[in-house]
């Protein structure tokens, strides 16, 4: 009797199907796994003090509960960043012209000279 080989289905992993692009300043966390919409985003989000001599290091990663009470937002994509940022009144930059600003000035009548030319 001949066996017979059957092909099988193989199904990738979940954690290459479902992983987000990483493109421009997107990042991923290696501690925690988050995915961060900016390496500004990524560096907030890891508090603590860095290691000194003769001393354990504090740095971790915040947990969700910490960065949700920081403010960090999670977008449609899944990735985590900060909200903008939002600009009050004094804060908002006037419109620049595009006008040149000209100042007139009214002078006296100047006498002119036997040419015509004024002195």
């Amino acid at each position: 009797m001949a066996d017979t080989i059957r092909p099988r289905r193989v199904q990738a992993p979940d954690c290459i199907t479902n992983t987000p692009e990483l493109t421009g300043n997107r990042c991923q966390c290696t501690g925690c796994g988050e995915y961060f919409t900016s390496t500004r985003a990524f560096d907030r989000h890891r508090v603590g003090n860095y290691t000194q001599p003769r001393q354990p290091s504090t740095r971790r990663c915040m947990t969700a509960a910490e960065m949700d009470a920081a403010g960090f937002v999670r977008n449609a994509r899944g990735f985590r960043g900060e909200p903008a940022p939002v600009a009050t009144h004094s804060e908002i930059p006037a419109p620049h012209s595009t006008v040149a600003m000209v100042t007139l000035r009214c002078t006296p009548a100047m006498p002119e000279t036997r040419t015509g030319a004024l002195p």
